[in-house]
């Protein structure tokens, strides 16, 4: 009787074990089928902003532009979002563009994946066919088209591709369609080894592989693929998680030993079928959580912001009467991380996210939307309430914060808005506090500015120079100047390439202002080439001065920059030695192995380096050590200041006598009077560069002056065909 007793529940126990374990594999096998459907959904939404434009109409459909295709579809999809292949189709559907990991390719690369978009073609042209005119709203400030994309999955080059296509259409309708037929971007991603961990990670689920559709895989949970006819592609397939089989591991030999105490066996069993329970209810819990949670933080994140915004904005005149959005955003962020690494930015976002749960307590929803941006929700408060709240933030967060990393500084900037009328969308109002935001930062940091209607204009004046300075690289329309770099004796040894605009109804357009346009929306690298490939052209004959040119720190940062300055100058014919590459002490900070390999691929092919702005920035010493940095350029801040009674003089003399230790050469820029020049002179310093010494001038002005033959107009002409 008691081994029968014994046998039923063993079996009872096996049972059990079986049903927990199949519960277990089929929620990891639908949560990641719904994960796989997301990632393609956030695929999707990636594409649709570049091609859903007024600019991409003009470029691809009127005028057929492929350096516009080269700079906003292949460069940049694949440089910021990993899209290797990149294809535009006109209405027959035949490329007419192509683009291989970034770089223009022949249209012959179209050919593996033109049977998956035959396949798609027709669902768009389908939905295009119905789709209602798009009407003219030059008062928009979003697109007014919904997206037409189709997404597939096929094999092109032995590799599994996302393939999506999306149609060319306009956002505001200034620009519109030539014919009833739109040219389709097509982009493709392929789902490798890199982009299959990356998905395993986000849904907790361990050796997750991608198989063809011809291998079996029965011993795996697995998550059928299939193309755009249906037909299977391949698996995507891992060893589930067995709880219920580890615990019967861990329960079978106390089983064995416990044949006489029936009773505590079952016990075991119900207690451990309740743990599995638990287990089970704890993992959804997590999934739960992590889906709405910042995982370094734990605050709330962008999804369950805008679950808890909606509701409260349309509440606004029943539950609730003022909603106030705080887009909080660090001051200085960027140079921690530049300068002591991620996980020192990664504390330093921890410890604010503490303050800010300190100061908000818990009157107000945080959540982190990702990087230093915080947003701070709050109900039922008025200006003044909200005015206290924010500059709360602003002094808890601009408190010195002691690490492991040393003593942090650093401060935010706040913009508020109150709103007080139903009908206003989650992602606008949280854009009207984010325009608040970078108003507080304009008008010098750490401070609260509240959102005005006046700062869409400017919003619209910043979109409005984005799209002249796309014209203008588009028409090469920026100009180069150079200014003078002199020794002791006053002979001009080096210039220093200035790029300079000049618009037509703007004036000139200092680069103070379009530089920092360009590194932000995404056109330093087109500007960058532009000024190198015009630098080569105009000066590649001279022989009898250096030029210094300025390269930012995204330039550098970039796969293929030195790549791309080889084959310019290889085009140019000029000798790299008689160049140098002027960069900041930021371009140089961190551990980026990019950045690195740049330099070093520079330095052996024979251009110089110096450090511009040097002393401004921080752990110089440990930046000249690093690189093989060739001269330094002591910043104009350090010089303005000669003659003066502050320490000036000290600082400018301890930087001239470490760059004499380190066999460096030296340079002082922004010298303006004699009698900075007599102090730098006394200090040991033997060049100049400054208003005193030479203003930046023409190239054929330089020129003339440093007795450089001048190239005549067909000479310029055959450099730039061959460029």
């Amino acid at each position: 009787m008691t081994l029968a007793g014994l046998m039923l529940l063993v079996c009872l126990a096996v049972f059990l074990v079986m049903q927990f374990d199949e519960v277990a594999a089929d929620r990891e096998q639908k949560m990641v089928q719904n994960g796989f459907a997301r990632q393609l959904r956030e695929i999707d939404e990636v594409i649709h902003p570049q091609v859903a434009w007024d600019e991409s109409v003009k470029a691809l459909d009127i005028n057929r532009d492929l350096r516009w295709a080269d700079m906003n579809l292949g460069s940049y999809l694949f440089t910021f979002n990993g899209f290797t292949r990149a294809f535009v189709v006109d209405a027959s559907g035949n490329a007419f563009y192509a683009s291989v990991r970034g770089e223009r390719a022949s249209t012959d690369a179209f050919a593996p994946f033109a049977s998956v978009t035959a396949k798609l073609l027709p669902q768009i042209r389908a939905v295009e066919a119905v789709r209602p005119p798009v009407r003219v709203t030059p008062n928009a400030d979003a697109a007014q088209v919904a997206p037409i994309q189709m997404n597939a999955l096929a094999w092109a080059d032995d590799t599994l591709f996302i393939v999506v296509a999306t149609l060319v259409q306009p956002d505001v309708g200034k620009v519109q369609p030539t014919g009833k037929r739109a040219p389709v971007v097509i982009m493709a991603m392929p789902l490798d080894a890199r982009m299959i961990r990356t998905f395993g990670g986000r849904y907790l689920v361990d050796d997750l592989h991608l198989y063809p559709a011809d291998i079996a895989v029965s011993q795996y949970t697995k998550v059928d693929l299939h193309g755009a006819d249906g037909v299977l592609v391949g698996r995507l397939a891992w060893t589930p998680r067995r709880p219920g089989l580890m615990l019967l591991r861990q329960l079978w030999i106390p089983a064995l030993a416990a044949i006489a105490a029936m009773a505590m066996i079952a016990m075991i069993v119900v207690r451990s079928g309740a743990t599995i329970f638990s287990e089970l209810i704890a993992s959804e819990a997590r999934a739960r959580h992590l889906a709405f949670h910042d995982p370094l933080t734990k605050l709330p994140n962008r999804s369950m912001l805008f679950a808890r915004l909606g509701p409260v904005l349309a509440g606004i005149g029943t539950l609730s009467q003022r909603v106030a959005i705080l887009a909080v955003d660090l001051d200085r962020f960027k140079e921690v991380n530049d300068t002591l690494g991620h996980h020192a930015g990664d504390a330093l976002i921890q410890a604010v996210a503490g303050r800010l749960r300190d100061v908000c307590a818990d009157e107000a929803l945080i959540a982190r939307l990702g990087g230093d941006e915080f947003v701070v929700m709050l109900e039922n408060a008025n200006d003044a309430a909200v005015t206290v709240l924010a500059e709360r933030i602003v002094s808890a967060v601009r408190a010195p914060l002691k690490t492991e990393y040393g003593l942090l500084e650093v401060g935010c900037s706040v913009g508020a808005t109150v709103i007080d009328n139903a009908g206003v969308e989650p992602s606008e109002a949280l854009r009207w506090a984010d325009l608040a935001m970078y108003r507080s930062k304009e008008l010098g940091r750490c401070r609260v500015t509240f959102f005005e209607a006046e700062m869409d204009m400017a919003l619209r004046n910043r979109r409005s120079l984005e799209t002249d300075l796309r014209e203008a690289l588009h028409s090469d329309a920026l100009g180069m100047v150079y200014q003078p770099q002199v020794d002791h004796h006053g002979g001009i040894v080096a210039v220093e390439a200035l790029v300079r605009w000049v618009h037509p109804e703007r004036g000139a357009v200092p680069p103070s202002t379009f530089v920092p346009l360009a590194e932000e929306c995404g056109l330093i690298l087109a500007l960058g080439e532009q000024v190198l490939r015009k630098v080569f052209a105009e000066t590649g004959h001279w022989t009898k001065a250096r030029i210094a040119i300025n390269v930012s720190a995204v330039q550098l940062r970039a796969p293929g920059f030195a790549a791309l300055v080889t084959r310019l100058a290889a085009q140019a014919g000029i000798v790299p030695s008689q160049y140098e590459i002027e960069l900041t002490e930021t371009a140089l900070l961190g551990e980026d192995p990019v950045t690195a390999a740049n330099i070093d691929a520079l330095k052996r092919l024979g251009f110089s380096i110096a450090l511009d702005d040097f002393g401004t920035g921080y752990s110089s010493l440990s930046v000249l050590q690093r690189f093989s940095v060739d001269k330094i350029k002591i910043d104009r801040s350090f010089v303005a200041a000669l003659g003066g009674e502050d320490e000036s003089e000290a600082l400018v003399d301890a930087m001239i006598k470490l760059a004499r230790a380190l066999d460096l050469e030296v340079i002082a820029e922004g010298v303006e009077n004699a009698r900075q020049k007599e102090c730098l002179e006394a200090c040991g310093c033997r060049e100049f560069q400054g208003h005193l010494v030479g203003m930046p001038m023409t190239g054929p002005a330089i020129a003339g002056l440093i007795g450089e033959a001048l190239l005549k107009p067909a000479d310029m002409e055959a450099i730039r065909r061959q460029a």
